[in-house]
């Protein structure tokens, strides 16, 4: 989501001594109604979706709920006030929350009276406090800013807690860590606001409070000793826009995540140095940093992924809901968030209703579903909102209990979608990350077999596996002779797909195997599927009678959200309506010189 920030004014009634934005005074065509909603406009033709309404302080002027009503009207798909709370009562946050403001982020470096010496505004915590609860008591949503400064460091680790107890009821807590400053002994190395940092978060988890690094002024993760337990503080996306006087350091080059950091910041170098850093190497670290914004907003985003089943005669719309992120393999293809907590149960039934309300087939997945006990639950009530068949998608490890087999027929579980990604041990227990775990899903595949329940076999080509597709295939011949089968190719699809030839391979380079591995299967009268899916190859390189292919339902205009992209040969080929065409990870990677038109039969 593109954020930009529109200032309503420059004054303000609190004087911070490290606010770099603070002015006595403001000019009449700056302030100007008019002036504001030009600038909201303007920032809204460019694309942004969320608009923070920032200052000085925006709550000096009568008109700021207004404002909020203004910005929500013209489209903002989400709008946040920047405010210290102190001048926000009861009435004023009525009317905030009846303008539809979406979130308040107050400034609150800690629970104590003595931040008055730092605001140099004498009462100023405890009308702060009051206005945050105001904001509580009227329904709006409240996130603390803290900063992390020479003045706050003693009291930063206790907030939390002041917070859960103070406070109930705050979506979180966001830390900044200024590199600017009128007076300059309030800044603090990186050294010594990761140690606040850690502190915080460890605080913070045990007394329940979400905590997020503000992207705008967060130190890299690198500067931290222990980066997996603050990697959850982190947003960072890929081709991230760079931050202005920001550099990379040389032993960037090396980082994993250097495609999605700006670096250090030019004013913080000439006052303490070049940090030391220690560059990310370790894959599940790049994983755990790769967020577009905070957690709760990750959630939404991969909880529920639309897919279009467009086999003959059965072309239908599925949700596939996500009922945790957590799983227990750790396959680098992977485009899930594992490391994201379980969506709240309310928010999984709604989209439970959600599908039936919009006759969906209903697919759970995760991570690992069978991880999460609610899982027959869910099954249970999807069962009274659809008549379609139930799926989940899992890796089976845990089915090796039969007992567990049965509670999924028993809730009315009727499909199941299986990864396994090996024909060996060797193989498969390399590409999941997950040492023994090969035999445990096998175990799983054998109890399903014996069970009414539909499965299905999904083997993920990638670099590491594709010579092993045609054991695979042999293997599900001969032990699961009921199973039907389907081909995925390894997905460059997010930020948390490494881009990278070692994972991907080339199309011209599986495509051998893929064949062989068909004709086995069709020797033994039997199928392999998945072409026709975002996660299928282009329809032109599938090395089997084609002519099939023309029944598949054509694609829905703009389903791909632009993920994918097509070669000038496809413009003259007769699937083009049927063909997703090319990942853009896979183009930026290899091209498109592989792709070939189909002529239409006659």
């Amino acid at each position: 989501m593109r954020v930009e920030m529109v200032p309503t004014n420059w004054s303000c009634n609190q004087n911070c001594r490290y606010c770099t934005q603070r002015r006595s005074s403001d000019e009449a065509s700056f302030v100007a109604p008019a002036a504001v909603v030009a600038r909201i406009d303007a920032v809204l033709a460019k694309g942004a979706q969320e608009i923070r309404l920032s200052g000085g302080e925006p709550t000096l002027r009568r008109d700021f709920a207004a404002l909020v009503r203004y910005a929500k009207s013209r489209g903002a798909k989400r709008v946040v006030l920047e405010t210290n709370a102190t001048l926000i009562d009861d009435a004023r946050a009525r009317a905030l929350h009846k303008a539809e403001l979406d979130l308040a982020r107050v400034n609150l470096s800690g629970f104590t009276p003595r931040l008055d010496e730092l605001t140099r505004d004498p009462g100023g915590f405890e009308k702060t406090v009051e206005g945050v609860r105001a904001l509580l008591r009227a329904g709006v949503r409240v996130e603390i800013v803290a900063a992390v400064l020479a003045s706050t460091l003693p009291y930063l680790e206790e907030l939390p807690a002041r917070l859960a107890k103070e406070l109930p009821g705050v979506a979180g807590l966001c830390l900044t860590v200024p590199v600017e400053s009128p007076d300059e002994s309030e800044l603090v190395s990186y050294d010594a606001a990761a140690r606040a940092i850690a502190a915080v978060a460890a605080s913070a988890r045990r007394s329940g409070i979400a905590v997020r690094l503000d992207a705008s002024s967060a130190p890299p993760p690198c500067v931290f000793p222990e980066r997996a337990k603050v990697a959850h503080l982190f947003s960072m996306t890929r081709g991230a826009r760079r931050r202005r006087n920001h550099e990379q350091l040389e032993a960037c080059s090396t980082c994993v995540m250097s495609d999605s950091c700006s670096g250090f910041s030019d004013a913080y170098v000439a006052r303490f140095g070049a940090p030391a850093i220690r560059p990310i190497q370790e894959d599940r670290i790049r994983r755990r940093l790769s967020m577009v914004s905070s957690v709760e907003d990750q959630i939404a985003r991969e909880m529920v992924t639309l897919n279009h089943s467009r086999q003959p005669g059965a072309e239908c719309f599925e949700h596939v809901i996500r009922i945790n992120f957590q799983c227990n393999q750790a396959c680098r293809f992977c485009f899930v968030s594992t490391h994201l907590p379980a969506p709240e149960e309310a928010a999984v039934r709604e989209a439970i209703f959600r599908a039936g309300r919009e006759g969906a087939r209903i697919v759970f997945s995760g991570g690992e579903p069978t991880l999460n006990p609610k899982l027959f639950d869910y099954v249970r009530l999807a069962k009274t909102v659809t008549e379609r068949p139930i799926e989940i998608q899992t890796n089976a490890v845990l089915l090796e209990a039969a007992a567990l087999v049965e509670k999924l027929v028993d809730a009315g579980v009727e499909q199941t979608f299986v990864s396994l990604h090996g024909s060996r041990a060797e193989v498969s227990d390399t590409v999941t990350g997950a040492p023994g775990t090969f035999e445990r899903t096998v175990r799983g595949i054998d109890n399903l077999a014996r069970s009414p329940i539909t499965t299905i076999l999904n083997f993920v080509i990638c670099q590491t596996n594709y010579l092993d597709f045609v054991p695979f295939v042999r293997l599900a011949l001969e032990r699961w002779p009921n199973a039907k089968l389907n081909l995925s190719f390894v997905a460059p699809s997010t930020d948390l797909v490494p881009r990278e030839r070692s994972l991907i391979p080339r199309y011209t380079d599986v495509v051998p195997e893929i064949a062989a591995g068909m004709r086995l299967a069709e020797e033994h009268g039997r199928e392999i599927v998945g072409f026709n899916s975002m996660c299928g190859v282009p329809l032109c390189l599938v090395p089997t009678n084609l002519r099939r292919y023309f029944d598949i339902a054509k694609i829905v205009e703009g389903f791909d959200g632009g993920e994918f992209v097509r070669a000038d040969a496809c413009r003259s080929c007769a699937l083009q309506e049927r063909c997703y065409g090319l990942r853009r990870g896979y183009a930026a990677l290899y091209g498109d010189d592989e792709l070939r038109p189909i002529r239409a039969p006659d």
